[in-house]
């Protein structure tokens, strides 16, 4: 419990006066690599677990203010104020805050400043904001008044305080969410909730840092690729019920859409904080908010503080309206950080319909300083929709920053069917407002811009993939025209016709092709060349001038991707990846080199490979030590285990990650693979992951040794969760769009209930 919330006798803390939007606005967010960051919020907001997860994420050392403090005068805040008074308190804890934001300037994250909500604490944390993210963690008022074990009453006045307190001397709004958005929503496990959280707030801190932290392997949705901007109104998130399954429609982005009648709300603060972390919470894809230029009877002040408050929360792009106060654009280019600014302009007219209009937009692109531009008409006829496609085609090769265009209005929609940049796209419920993202994607195949493609699944033993139902769904779900299907064969050679075929947009390798396919590629990524396998090839035709049709054979790796995601987000805080973590790895092939590579990338440089052939498993290590060598700074042991007899190595800890990369049965054949690991080796206090790559109609012998391990700590992933997270990238690597991701994950859980793959 913070000071201020615990301390005796009538509330003594001073009121916050209003800032200004232009002071806010004239924060600038932007700081060096290794800057410190500085949580603070109210008692029970999650602070001191926020900060573990980025201190564990980033590498930084983590700072508690009240265990300093404790540790400084051997008393907690609660029992000095206790023993003499708030006043002496608040000296003390501004000096103690000065030393720890003096000694921890770079490389931490420091927890609980700002207690007692004092001036001096405001002024302190506003300097040191110049220079350092300060970042206000929010929570749900109701929750954080019934951890506070104070009255309704005087938690009200209390909060009103130290909200605005907060919201003065801080750069940046975290909302954490601590609540199920619906009453319907399945209840996730601790650990699961937390790894969400991690998922979203990392993600967070990384923008406001400015690194590339992109989550789908999709196009550009700045590019000129036919890419879509799914529109979600304030006053949809308001609703009590949602469906936030179709937030993860396939479309490149979210925007955000604040009307003018939101900006003047008294609420608009709490509603962006809530709505802006629950559409991170259910999608992957950038936020764009989208606030609508004021009507002249809307304050402008009420339009500058929106932009304001919407920068704390660090979208990956903010709109602006070009037509209001000229020195607006330039107040929010120095106060973005990382933030993309998109110019906006509206005319009352088609696009295209004035000869002027190319070079007043031309112009205006190199006056306005935007990272963007969205030029914006209005059709009274659909036939007004082909000026509006020239003027785009015309703009977007003589800009040099993306340029978003189309006509508003029923008329216009052809316009935004076949715009080339974040045309704007709604939400099935809201289907009579707009175009929604299925139909925009028939509406390119049918216009002959989107062909379709077959892709195949191709190994020696595909009977019992779900590959091609998983994919097919989320083709059919998302309106593209594609087709996926199998191919077995005991012959490599028989993949040719498909590599070589003009309909094909590519093929997935399966067991045991991976790495005899190399041979055969033109192109392959940089992570299925340390990994010396690939899983999904995508085939690029295009035509040379003289006429010739080429094929470029382009080679990735997506099982390492799936098995690193499904071990991250199933490792319990216990036994969070550090120096040391060891893990064990079953098999030899393809799928043990993406598991390998899977683990270095999670941090894992210890690790173990036991496999039936032993000089198989030799293979695979000497692979791996040679490719340490070959980068440098990279340190990587492997050990090889040659029967259950072998001890563990007594240099090393044992596992908490066990990965098995064989598959259920024998290589074109119905037998099971009888394998057991010694009891030895799964010995961890604190157990761990055990993580299976394959899936079938029956239980593995390994299933059947750590399904009863669950009471000490192992958590069981099947292939079924790999083989989903593997399937969204490749899925996005194949289509270049977004993944329907909760299509994908209930095609495979009714697929697998179907065939009877579902074990434990």
């Amino acid at each position: 419990m913070s000071a201020i919330e615990s301390s005796p006798g009538p509330l003594k803390c001073s009121s916050t006066p209003p800032v200004s939007a232009n002071k806010i606005l004239g924060i600038r967010r932007q700081y060096s690599s290794d800057a410190t960051i500085v949580l603070v919020g109210l008692f029970g907001a999650g602070k001191k677990t926020l900060g573990i997860i980025a201190s564990v994420a980033l590498r930084r050392r983590f700072v508690d203010f009240d265990a300093v403090f404790n540790q400084e005068v051997q008393s907690s805040p609660q029992e000095f104020i206790a023993c003499h008074g708030l006043a002496r308190y608040r000296d003390l804890e501004l000096q103690i805050s000065k030393d720890l934001l003096a000694k921890y300037d770079t490389g931490c994250v420091i927890v609980g400043l700002g207690g007692t909500a004092s001036p001096s604490q405001r002024t302190l944390l506003t300097e040191c904001g110049r220079r350092h993210p300060v970042i206000y963690v929010r929570r749900d008022e109701h929750d954080l008044q019934r951890l506070s074990g104070t009255t309704p009453d005087k938690f009200s006045r209390i909060f009103e305080i130290v909200n605005a307190f907060f919201e003065s001397c801080t750069n940046f709004d975290f909302f954490n969410h601590t609540q199920s958005e619906s009453q319907s929503a399945p209840t996730l496990p601790a650990y699961l909730k937390l790894k969400e959280t991690e998922r979203v707030f990392v993600a967070f801190l990384h923008r406001i840092f400015g690194r590339d932290h992109r989550q789908v392997f999709s196009v550009d949705p700045f590019s000129r690729s036919h890419t879509y901007a799914l529109q979600v109104p304030v006053t949809y998130l308001d609703q009590p019920e949602l469906d936030l399954e179709s937030l993860e429609s396939g479309a490149d982005a979210i925007t955000l859409v604040v009307q003018p009648e939101d900006i003047t709300s008294t609420k608009l603060t709490e509603k962006l904080v809530r709505h802006i972390a629950l559409l991170r919470k259910h999608s992957r894809v950038p936020i764009i908010v989208d606030v609508s230029a004021p009507h002249s009877t809307h304050s402008t002040f009420d339009y500058h503080k929106a932009l304001a408050t919407t920068l704390r929360l660090a979208p990956d792009a903010l709109t602006c309206c070009l037509e209001c106060d000229h020195g607006l654009l330039s107040e929010l280019n120095f106060t973005k950080g990382y933030t993309k600014i998109i110019g906006t302009l509206h005319n009352p007219i088609p696009i295209g319909s004035q000869a002027a209009m190319l070079s007043t937009v031309t112009e205006l692109s190199r006056d306005s300083e935007c990272d963007a531009l969205r030029v914006t008409g209005e059709a009274i006829s659909p036939d007004q929709n082909y000026a509006c496609l020239s003027f785009s085609h015309d703009i977007g090769t003589t800009l040099e920053i993306p340029i978003i265009t189309y006509n508003t209005g029923p008329m216009g929609r052809v316009s935004i069917c076949l715009g080339r940049t974040l045309s704007p796209v709604v939400l099935p419920s809201l289907q009579e407002t707009g175009i929604t993202m299925h139909e925009a994607q028939c509406a390119l195949t049918a216009c002959f811009l989107q062909s379709k493609k077959t892709f195949t699944i191709f190994g020696q033993s595909v009977k019992y993939s779900l590959s091609a139902a998983m994919h097919n769904t989320a083709y059919a779900a998302s309106g593209l025209p594609h087709v996926y299907d199998t191919l077995q064969s005991q012959d490599l050679s028989d993949i040719h016709p498909l590599l070589n075929d003009e309909n094909h947009g590519g093929v997935t390798i399966s067991l045991p092709y991976k790495s005899a396919i190399l041979p055969f590629l033109d192109e392959v990524s940089s992570d299925a060349k340390d990994i010396n396998a690939v899983n999904t090839v995508v085939l690029e035709h295009s035509q040379l001038p003289s006429g010739e049709r080429v094929t470029i054979r382009r080679g990735y790796n997506t099982d390492y991707i799936g098995i690193r995601d499904c071990i991250h987000k199933h490792l319990s805080p216990a036994n969070a990846v550090r120096d040391g973590t060891t893990a064990l790895i079953i098999g030899a092939g393809g799928m043990a080199h993406a598991a390998i590579y899977a683990c270095y990338e999670l941090g894992v440089r210890r690790m173990c490979i036991y496999n039936r052939t032993t000089e198989n498993a030799k293979k695979l290590a000497d692979y791996f030590h040679q490719w340490a060598k070959s980068k440098s700074g990279v340190n990587l042991q492997l050990d090889v285990l040659c029967s259950p007899e072998d001890p563990w190595p007594s240099d090393c800890r044992l596992p908490t990650i066990v990965t098995s990369c064989i598959p259920p049965y024998e290589l074109g054949s119905e037998n099971p693979i009888d394998m057991l690991l010694s009891e030895r080796w799964l010995s961890s206090r604190t157990g761990g992951v055990y993580l299976e790559v394959g899936y079938g109609p029956s239980m593995t012998r390994l299933m059947e040794q750590f399904l009863p391990r669950a009471s000490k700590g192992w958590v069981v992933v099947d292939g079924l969760m790999v083989l989903v997270e593997q399937g969204i990238a490749q899925y996005e690597i194949f289509t270049k769009r977004p993944a329907p991701v909760h299509v994908m994950r209930r095609a495979i859980r009714e697929q697998s209930v179907r065939h009877g793959f579902v074990h434990g």
